[in-house]
């Protein structure tokens, strides 16, 4: 029976804020790449020059244009650093808001991928079985059709050496030789198919733990997002709480207050993020 727990989503004003963040983000890391590019090519280029001047030169002191080019190239190069160094921390915020703006959708091609997966499973199963129940007839037809080779070719051998002459090899002994071949034939054709399926369907719970920890991954940045959204309404009375047990000297902390979760809310959440996964 499923869950009738209505699924919750980031409302569409907190995501489309973290959404004109993320495209601000990704303009300000697309400009700051550019110019860090630039910035190691003016360094390598600075380099070089100062480089092939260092060994035309025959003199074993520096000349003036020689030490204005390591100057200029030491210092492209520390701006180089500094902007890579800068770039790093840029991508790594573009990386976190990235998984915080594509996490529904994620989390809903994740679900999709899953059911779908799934599915396919318990129809590999149904095909197996259907495709064993034949293998099972094809076995017992051949077993039959065999025992009654052997039955009629007997017959026929004690027939010729009675008549003591070559005759024509009864046609129903020829059908049945024919219908062994057709049946082995089928059983092979049979055997093959059931070990494509079960390869497939072997193959199939490492892909559905795959995709259920995608959802899992994307529904703990979704619930995020949600507390996030919902936070405002509360922080005031949170950091009251917080301020207040400092000063009476029962926490540490000022910036953090730990809230114990009621054991029958972490079972509705439970519920509520497994009925999640499995909606369709």
């Amino acid at each position: 029976m499923k869950s009738n727990t209505p699924r919750r989503n980031p409302s569409p004003n907190h995501l489309d804020t973290l959404r004109a963040e993320f495209d601000a983000l990704t303009h300000r890391l697309q400009e700051a790449e550019a110019a860090a590019s630039t910035a190691q090519q003016e360094a390598d280029a600075k380099s070089r020059a100062y480089h092939e001047l260092e060994q035309r030169s025959h003199s074993t002191h520096w000349s003036v244009t020689e030490q204005r080019l390591y100057r200029e190239k030491n210092q492209l190069e520390a701006v180089a650093r500094q902007l890579q160094q800068d770039l790093v921390l840029l991508r790594e915020d573009h990386a976190r808001l990235k998984r915080k703006v594509h996490a529904p959708g994620q989390l809903e091609a994740a679900r999709i991928e899953m059911t779908a997966l799934t599915d396919r499973h318990t129809v590999l199963a149904q095909e197996i079985t259907k495709a064993r129940t034949l293998q099972t007839q094809l076995d017992a037809r051949i077993a039959a059709v065999e025992q009654q080779i052997a039955c009629d070719t007997q017959f026929t051998t004690n027939q010729l050496m009675n008549a003591g002459e070559l005759t024509a090899i009864p046609a129903a002994l020829a059908s049945l030789h024919t219908e062994l071949t057709a049946t082995r034939h089928t059983r092979e054709e049979v055997v093959r198919r059931i070990q494509t399926l079960q390869a497939e369907h072997d193959a199939l719970p490492d892909e559905i733990r795959q995709a259920r920890d995608t959802c899992r991954g994307a529904q703990a940045i979704v619930a995020e997002i949600e507390l996030q959204d919902r936070l405002p309404v509360l922080i005031d009375v949170i950091a009251k709480a917080a301020v207040a047990a400092h000063r009476a000297g029962f926490s540490r902390e000022r910036h953090r207050y730990e809230i114990e979760i009621p054991e029958e809310a972490i079972e509705a959440a439970s519920t509520a993020l497994d009925a999640d996964l499995s909606a369709r």
